[in-house]
């Protein structure tokens, strides 16, 4: 084989569901066993039809649209001064005594 067609060359080999690697043993094939792995151990349990519907990428979707949010969330709220807010009896009675004071 040329060297050139050593580059295209697609990896072979077998993977048994034990996770045995049957075939050549190289850094590229035991990479993309790994990769096998921890997309199945990921995907547990998620149907095969929902994989080939695109579930896994609405999902990333959907965690990329929630992250900003969550972390805008998980900020401190501002710090505002508090409103006075007026105390009506204290008021009500200042008025009054103003008034009986005028009418005397």
């Amino acid at each position: 084989m040329s060297s050139e067609a050593q580059k295209t060359a697609q990896p072979h080999f077998i993977v048994t569901m034990d996770g045995d690697i049957h075939g050549e043993d190289t850094p590229q094939n035991r990479e993309i066993v790994r990769r096998i792995h921890a997309c199945w151990n990921a995907c547990d349990g998620i149907p095969t039809n929902e994989l080939e519907n695109g579930i896994i990428q609405d999902m990333r979707n959907v965690i990329s649209t929630m992250i900003p949010v969550l972390n805008q969330a998980q900020k401190p709220a501002p710090t505002m001064s508090p409103i006075k807010k007026p105390n009506i009896m204290k008021e009500s009675k200042h008025r009054a005594d103003l008034h009986i004071e005028d009418s005397l």
